[in-house]
């Protein structure tokens, strides 16, 4: 089977796909049409998981997308949002003859802040969405918040899948670390994307109050961020430490007590609530327990899984561990953690592939 993924900007999730897909399904030729910059432009690794790379244009991507289809012979078409716009001109260059499946990693219409990938949102947001939904052969979305909202706003496919954002079991440590005696402040780690802006990437308010209710907070950001470093130059307790590799990271991870897990919600509060970031399955992976924000899908899978806190109020952490048990919570965690994988999940998404591939009529 050859299956095209295509993406503005190549994220981590479509890297953990393809390494589960090259590690249990090596029979999948995988290839990837994008705009941006490729995997190991941004994650430092990445781009040999494919065979063969094509870089669309920014604007009018149809006509070379058609190209790269006829040269590449995709079975199925993998496409990955935000934006929904790809999907969109897929659907229009294979006019139904290869079956396009529409993973959405965020939902348009529940942000109200700009998706920040380096790219200009495309016009009539609402309008791609719908036709990404409605008119896809099958449709994967992250949490079943998420899912619930689209089936409310559109007529999507009757095929669907929920494919939370898993961690690679490839980077996961061996061995964990014995739990350590608690003596000093609590190890809290968050690792992922920051902003400025006030979009649900602003975390500055939520990592002073941790560090000034005593918690010894240290952020693995995925670019540098400079304000966050002169942020912490003034706060005891916050260090700004050195972006990692994914494999790198999973392997630093387990040093802490507890993943912090929130967002900002003073904006964006309807998609949080859809949001399982890649972050909280990389914590459990890692043996860690959650802090999570109040957010329904994460608190979902806290309350699911018993495998965290739900925390409104970052100066309240140190007490809620200390009520649910943190030796006991980290025992728990650990014992799971490989429940979290995406190699272990991977088979439900080739069960998609040939299902959607079977649905195709022959022409």
């Amino acid at each position: 089977m050859r299956v095209l993924f295509l993406q503005r900007q190549p994220c981590i999730r479509a890297l953990k796909y393809a390494h589960a897909l090259r590690a249990t399904e090596p029979e999948i030729v995988l290839g990837f049409a994008f705009q941006g910059v490729t995997l190991t432009g941004w994650y430092g690794a990445g781009d040999e998981l494919f065979s063969d790379w094509w870089q669309l244009p920014a604007r009018s991507p149809g006509a070379e997308l058609a190209r790269v289809i006829d040269e590449f012979g995709p079975d199925l078409i993998h496409s990955h949002n935000l934006p929904d716009a790809l999907t969109v001109a897929a659907l229009g260059v294979v006019d139904g003859r290869i079956p396009v499946i529409h993973d959405v990693h965020d939902l348009q219409s529940l942000r109200r802040t700009p998706y920040e990938d380096g790219f200009d949102d495309p016009g009539d947001l609402a309008g791609l969405e719908a036709a990404a939904v409605e008119g896809c052969a099958a449709l994967i979305a992250v949490s079943a918040e998420m899912l619930e909202a689209i089936e409310r706003q559109h007529d999507g496919p009757s095929r669907t899948l929920l494919f939370a954002n898993y961690a690679l079991a490839r980077d996961m440590a061996g061995e964990l670390p014995p739990a350590r005696d608690r003596i000093g402040p609590l190890r809290a780690v968050y690792q992922g994307s920051l902003s400025v802006n006030g979009s649900h990437y602003d975390l500055r308010a939520q990592f002073v109050a941790l560090a000034r209710s005593g918690v010894a907070i240290d952020v693995f950001p995925n670019r540098d961020a400079p304000v966050y470093r002169e942020l912490a130059e003034r706060t005891p307790g916050l260090r700004i430490m050195p972006t990692l590799t994914p494999a790198e990271l999973l392997r630093t991870l387990p040093g802490y007590d507890v993943g912090w897990a929130a967002f900002n919600a003073s904006v964006n509060g309807a998609h949080l609530d859809t949001a399982l970031p890649n972050k909280a399955f990389e914590y459990l992976a890692s043996g860690l327990p959650i802090a999570a924000g109040p957010h329904k899908a994460l608190a979902r899978l806290v309350a699911e899984h018993q495998v965290g806190v739900v925390v409104n109020n970052p100066a309240d952490l140190v007490q809620l561990l200390d009520d649910a048990d943190l030796p006991a919570l980290r025992r728990h965690v650990a014992e799971r953690r490989h429940q979290f994988t995406v190699e272990g999940q991977i088979g439900r998404i080739v069960e998609v592939y040939n299902a959607v591939v079977g649905d195709r009529v022959p022409t």
